[in-house]
């Protein structure tokens, strides 16, 4: 916390350089008040002696002025040591001045700070001069008429001796002079050195010093400064009447007693006028700074109220300081929230109005809802889908209701149940992906079909706080796949009938003409080879229509594999001359299987094509026949699970193995998870692209899977590749055959 300015120069108003010194001021202050005082005081002296004779109180008040030079030329030197390192923090400040633009703003707080041990010593110097200074005072009143009644014998030896009345009455005169300098010094010093306390007691927190200086308590000095107050007349209006009735009746004393009465009725307010002061000013701050801080409502660029007592007073000052401090703290930290606050609150709205634009231009329909299934968003694109208008008037309405059940169906015309609608399941914790349903009567007056994904929406600690699902329209793709069906279907059965014509007229021409030239018998054995390839490709387009539709069938009879293996494999060698295909039974007796033969030999058929194809020439490609012991769904991981188990019941330990073996391109590692998918070719666009629909392995996964038998295979890029499948066996493989 910095000094303010006018706290700064209230005391020695620094910057200008003709200041006056402040000790001088405390002097001229502390002991003008007392002058009035210590001219009356020699007069109520003599009196009490008795002195009559002029000559003798001529010399008398002589001696006494001159005795009251020396204690109070000893008192101010005293006071001037005392105050000397105020007045070093003085011209401290003096030579470093409070300027604008020297590390301090407009409003003037900051400046240059002062060395510690300076601060230190003048807190010292500030809070303990008062009281210590008021006591050598008071004591050098007390003692001060002393060696003026001793002298007062030598210069008067016929005077009559001392006597115990007048005695009493000298040392009651003393007490009250104590009585009286006690609080009348404690009062001055205390109300001129309060302000510079104060100031000084800011510049040690604003150092974070603790303030020095001995602590005492406000009730204890108050009850002292109070008997003071009351001893002081009672001993002074004492001993004069002590004084007067020790002797004979001198004249004047009707005016003695006026005077004296006036200086005592005086005094006391003078006294009191200063303590008070002393008292009320921390005290008026205090309020002051409360007043404004309930009038402001708030603390900012209080300044802090200067500890000028270490007392009660002074404590309730700090704390008073402490509560701003702490206020001031809470008030930057709420400032600081409130700002921080507002800065995430313009980033939550920015960011909530670009996630609506961008929820608005999703071609999906984006939906939301509570845990307790009223809809708290729909996007522009899911009113559309629904043909509802008003977002507004959506909001709050359950689920079912929005979706209106009455229109929703399943792909197999099955109506929908409240339980059944996808945000409902996710409700429940459920997670649904790209599921089909049916929205009857939709827009246009005809079915639209939607594929929708739903999932909760959690907290961290993993409640279900509502869901999100989103719906596409999909009824264009589902009408160009079907149009897309229906052409390959019929393209398939238009090409079947030229091609077997084709194929005829070539077989028969190879047969019936054994004079042929051999470039006539070649070309011929090229179209007999391409209407072969054709009539593939065509079986092939139309198992995939079948399969498009889960019409495919699958008819299984017991097939020796060996045999059709073997079959396939020699059909493949004659168009593959080039290549060593070769056959290998990894069992004692030759396996059987239920399966379908045609299906059979068109995967083999697939393989087959693809490991010629992709390997080089010259190159072999090995395929083997195995039993083995029935691995689990989960092995090997490039596999899909069996549905043997859901067509034909339990699954047999044993099964066949086939694998077909090449040492070609093989599959690069970033596309073998693809190679199963429709119309995939990995090598498209490279090298080794070497023509095909990529449909092949597709048809062979899903002929394999219908035939409760799995496909798998292991691929290296460079090195080749090994493609593997399972059939079931016919009956239970003896034990003789295991490998």
């Amino acid at each position: 916390m910095a000094i303010s300015r006018a706290a700064w120069a209230k005391i020695w108003n620094p910057g200008r350089v003709r200041t006056p010194s402040f000790t001088p001021r405390v002097v001229a202050y502390a002991f003008g008040i007392e002058l009035p005082y210590s001219l009356l005081v020699p007069v109520a002296h003599l009196r009490l002696l008795g002195v009559v004779d002029s000559t003798v109180q001529a010399r008398l008040l002589g001696l006494i002025g001159l005795m009251y030079l020396v204690k109070t030329g000893g008192l101010i030197a005293l006071l001037v040591h005392m105050l000397r390192p105020i007045e070093r923090l003085r011209r401290y400040a003096v030579a470093h001045p409070l300027r604008s633009g020297a590390g301090v703003d407009e409003t003037g707080s900051g400046g240059a700070a002062p060395p510690e041990e300076l601060v230190l010593a003048a807190a010292n110097a500030a809070y303990d001069t008062p009281l210590a200074f008021a006591t050598v005072w008071a004591v050098s009143w007390a003692l001060l008429y002393l060696p003026v009644t001793v002298a007062f014998y030598f210069i008067a030896p016929d005077q009559s001796p001392l006597g115990v009345q007048r005695g009493v009455a000298l040392a009651l005169f003393a007490v009250a002079l104590f009585a009286a300098a006690l609080p009348l010094a404690y009062s001055i010093l205390g109300r001129l050195l309060a302000p510079a306390a104060g100031v000084i007691s800011l510049i040690a927190r604003e150092r974070d010093l603790s303030v020095p200086g001995k602590g005492y308590s406000l009730a204890v000095r108050l009850v002292i400064l109070g008997a003071c107050l009351a001893i002081a007349p009672t001993s002074w209006m004492a001993a004069m009447v002590l004084g007067e009735t020790a002797g004979p009746a001198k004249p004047g004393l009707r005016l003695t007693l006026a005077i004296f009465s006036m200086v005592a009725v005086t005094w006391a307010p003078v006294c009191a006028g200063f303590l008070a002061g002393a008292l009320a000013g921390p005290l008026q701050q205090v309020a002051a700074v409360i007043q404004k801080i309930v009038q402001r409502g708030e603390v900012d660029r209080l300044e802090r109220i200067p500890v000028y007592f270490k007392d009660e007073i002074g404590a309730l000052a700090g704390g008073v300081n402490a509560m701003v401090d702490r206020l001031e703290e809470s008030s930057r930290r709420t400032r600081s929230y409130l700002a921080e606050r507002e800065r995430l609150l313009q980033d939550a709205a920015q960011r909530a109005a670009q996630l609506g634009a961008v929820l608005d231009n999703l071609v999906e329909g984006v939906f939301a809802c509570d845990r307790q299934g009223r809809l708290t968003m729909i996007n522009a694109s899911g009113l559309r889908l629904l043909g509802l208008s008003g977002r507004s008037e959506q909001a709050g309405r359950v689920v079912e209701e929005v979706m209106d059940l009455g229109r929703m169906r399943h792909s197999d015309g099955r109506a929908f149940t409240r339980d059944e609608l996808p945000m409902v399941r996710a409700l429940a914790g459920e997670t649904i992906v790209q599921e089909e349903q049916v929205l009857a009567n939709g827009r246009a007056g005809r079915d639209v079909f939607l594929r929708t994904s739903a999932a909760p929406i959690r907290s961290e600690g993993g409640a279900v706080l509502g869901a999100v699902a989103v719906a596409r329209d999909v009824t264009e793709l589902m009408e160009l796949d079907l149009v897309k069906d229906q052409f390959i279907r019929v393209g398939a059965h238009e090409l079947k009938t030229p091609v077997a014509i084709m194929k005829g007229y070539a077989l028969a021409l190879l047969r019936n003409s054994n004079d042929l030239p051999a470039p006539r018998r070649k070309m011929l054995e090229a179209i007999d080879r391409g209407a072969d390839r054709i009539n593939r490709i065509v079986d092939d387009l139309l198992a995939i229509s079948q399969v498009t539709l889960d019409v495919l069938q699958v008819s299984e009879e017991d097939v020796d594999l060996k045999a059709l293996v073997q079959e396939t494999v020699d059909r493949v060698a004659k168009s593959a001359s080039r290549h060593r295909v070769r056959l290998s039974l990894d069992a004692e007796r030759p396996p059987v299987v239920r399966a379908d033969p045609e299906r059979l030999r068109q995967v083999l058929a697939s393989l087959l094509d693809n490991a010629v194809k992709y390997s080089p020439d010259g190159g072999d490609v090995d395929v083997c026949v195995a039993v083995a012991e029935r691995a689990p769904v989960s092995s090997p991981p490039t596999c899909d699970a069996a549905l043997f188990s859901q067509r034909h019941g339990p699954a047999p330990r044993f099964e066949a193995v086939v694998s077909v073996r090449d040492r070609g391109v093989g599959i690069p590692a970033h596309k073998q998870e693809r190679i199963f998918e429709r119309f995939f070719r990995a090598h498209t666009d490279t090298r080794h692209d070497y023509g095909g629909m990529g449909i092949g392995l597709f048809l062979a996964k899903d002929m394999i899977t219908r035939h409760g038998g799995r496909i798998w295979f292991e691929s290296e890029e460079d090195r080749g590749s090994t493609f593997y499948f399972t059939l079931p066996l016919s009956s239970e493989a003896p034990a003789a055959d295991r490998r």
